[in-house]
């Protein structure tokens, strides 16, 4: 039995090069149906992508939450989101007064999960944050740094934490170590904002398993995949095996997340599940 509060993440609109394709025309009816089968493979919570729930009106965020409290009770719930920042809006530069169009996505993305009972969202978003060409890495940091600032005090009002997510090189060009997300966390400094340790991003970063165990701060959410983002458990497992012993000599104590190519969810979240269940 895992030592962790374990979920997986709802197929659709995410952001992964590998990702599912967007969501279908009836988004209520996709989030709760994916919903189901996270939690009938064994699951402990859903996890789905920001650009999903953006889809739902304001009654049909609702509609999602009462459905998923009626036929759970308070036990299963979507409890963290992921793919944070659309591509086509653009951090770097991007205006962050109320009213702007990014802080209008966020705030309005925040409220629906505070409408689902999510408190954290993943910001890995790599083409929203991507550093332009003739900008220095540092000049870029600022930038991002300030939108998290504007993240965090939404965050304060909304109750949800934004996860700072690390990416492989080849996804952005702006954080992409552990440490890097770790920095940037405590550089901006507010309680609302935490950083992401995500296995699939360690392993392309060149970074080993246990490295988390040198970590000055622990990560508020992880997530995990095997290096070639198919589900945990179908390919080898060395690395995430290594990684899992390496997190339970650690005090970490928050959730786990699959977020892994899918082509047969009804297949393979089960599978997924017994193996994170069996190593971490």
């Amino acid at each position: 039995m895992s030592h962790y509060k374990i979920g997986c993440c709802v197929p659709g609109a995410s952001f992964m090069p590998e990702g599912i394709a967007g969501t279908k025309s009836d988004t209520l009816s996709e989030l709760l149906a994916g919903a189901e089968t996270v939690k009938r493979a064994g699951f402990d919570y859903a996890e789905v992508g920001v650009g999903m729930i953006m889809k739902l009106s304001a009654d049909e965020t609702t509609a999602a939450a009462d459905a998923l409290s009626e036929k759970y009770g308070g036990s299963f719930r979507i409890e963290s989101c992921n793919s944070f920042i659309p591509p086509t809006l653009k951090i770097i530069g991007g205006e962050l007064k109320k009213g702007s169009p990014l802080y209008d996505y966020v705030e309005g993305a925040m409220m629906r999960m505070r409408i689902l009972g999510a408190d954290t969202v993943v910001f890995g978003s790599g083409g929203a944050r991507k550093i332009p060409d003739g900008m220095t890495k540092e000049e870029g940091l600022s930038h991002i740094a300030d939108f998290l600032s504007m993240c965090g005090d939404l965050g304060e009002a909304y109750g949800v934490t934004v996860a700072v997510e690390p990416l492989r090189p080849s996804e952005c060009n702006a954080v992409n170590l552990t440490g890097e997300g770790c920095a940037l966390s405590s550089r901006v400094n507010h309680p609302k904002i935490k950083y992401l340790a995500d296995a699939f991003h360690m392993f392309h970063g060149g970074e080993a398993p246990d490295a988390l165990l040198s970590a000055e701060i622990l990560p508020v959410h992880i997530h995990i995949s095997e290096p070639d983002r198919s589900y945990p458990g179908k390919n080898g497992s060395e690395y995430l095996i290594a990684f899992a012993d390496a997190l339970k000599k650690t005090s970490y104590a928050g959730r786990i997340s699959v977020e892994c190519k899918i082509d047969d969810f009804e297949k393979e979240a089960p599978l997924a599940h017994d193996f994170t269940d069996k190593y971490f």
